[in-house]
């Protein structure tokens, strides 16, 4: 009976205590990954948009084109920290611009396809129940690849005239995620710079 009240205490004591070190966790809407594929996607197009060749004008967007676009806020901006870095002034009007700038984003998503070779999970009914056997999926090999796309094009105008000045077609850009396994053995490679999730100090508190 002794024997039986220790270890009940013992593990009222540990269930208290796992309790109260267990973290709180949630999710965002979307994954760590797909928002950087994403970034990473618009900042290649910006980069390579030539829009630096109208440096120190006043230049005025218009973005009418842009509406559909979830991320639509973070490719204005960084669009005009492009023409920024170039000494241009960005105006709100196009009467007070050089040149109207008009981007055109028609591609800018995630995309995912898997390749596996291995056994698939698959449940295996009990007889007479409604009750089923999981089998996990056991992966000899294994791709998860996850790509986001992207495509760029600009119409550009004189702001008084709104006379053509230049069209730029068909920007694209992309950036890869992918989760191996091989040998039951998982990694993962990606082709763009992660080093700020990795780089970072490591502390270790007991209490």
């Amino acid at each position: 009976m002794k024997k039986i009240l220790i270890f009940a205490v013992v593990f009222a004591i540990t269930m208290i205590f796992s309790g109260c070190s267990a973290p709180r966790i949630t999710n965002t809407g979307r994954s760590a990954i797909e928002q950087y594929l994403l970034a990473v996607t618009i900042e290649r197009l910006t980069e390579h948009s030539g829009l630096d060749k109208y440096a120190g004008k006043k230049i005025y967007f218009d973005y009418t084109y842009l509406a559909p676009q979830v991320d639509k806020p973070y490719l204005q901006g960084r669009l005009e920290m492009m023409v920024s870095k170039a000494n241009c002034e960005i105006v709100a009007k196009q009467a007070d611009a050089d040149v109207m700038i008009q981007p055109l984003c028609g591609v800018l998503a995630t995309d995912n396809n898997t390749i596996l070779f291995g056994t698939p999970q698959f449940p295996i009914p009990l007889p007479q129940t409604d009750l089923n056997i999981v089998i996990p999926e056991i992966p000899i090999f294994k791709v998860y690849d996850r790509v986001a796309y992207g495509r760029l094009s600009f119409n550009i105008f004189d702001a008084k005239t709104r006379k053509p000045l230049e069209t730029i077609n068909a920007i694209k850009a992309s950036t890869s995620y992918k989760n191996w396994i091989i040998c039951l053995i998982p990694f993962r490679t990606h082709n763009f710079d992660m080093k700020d999730t990795k780089d970072t100090d490591l502390e270790i508190n007991v209490f």
